[in-house]
């Protein structure tokens, strides 16, 4: 398995997947997601509910960090319910493509919510701006 397919699998099997069950909580008092598989190691951390902060990391064999994504949301007080924005921000992300395996696609709608999301660069280099109204 190749490096961006483990990325896909791991989101797609941690939060994006919607499986909160396995949501384990490290020593420093982050919560996130562990996967390990063919080598490689993800580990997706984050603090906080709203507004939250966290980090994905995969590693190779040896603890090589190989990939690295920070990221930052919050609900402004205008928004809606945070439950019900978050479980859309996962149906958005579980629209992931190999050509940018790094959040949701451009551009989402189901219901009353619309998700955008502006990435540039490529998966060695990128930073991006996603917004859900």
């Amino acid at each position: 398995m190749n490096l961006i397919d483990f990325i896909l699998q791991s989101k797609l099997s941690s939060y994006a997947g919607n499986e909160q069950g396995k949501e384990v909580k490290f020593d420093d008092g982050s919560v996130g997601f562990e996967i390990t598989s063919g080598g490689y190691r993800y580990l997706d951390q984050f603090n906080g509910f709203n507004p939250f902060a966290g980090s994905e990391k995969v590693f190779g064999e040896g603890s090589e960090l190989l990939w690295i994504m920070n990221y930052f949301g919050e609900i402004l007080p205008s928004g809606s319910d945070p439950n019900k924005t978050y479980s859309f921000l996962r149906e958005a992300m579980r629209l992931i493509t190999p050509e940018y395996p790094f959040r949701g696609p451009a551009f989402f709608e189901n219901q009353n919510y619309r998700y955008e999301n502006q990435q540039y660069g490529s998966f060695k280099h990128f930073h991006g701006i996603e917004k859900i109204f």
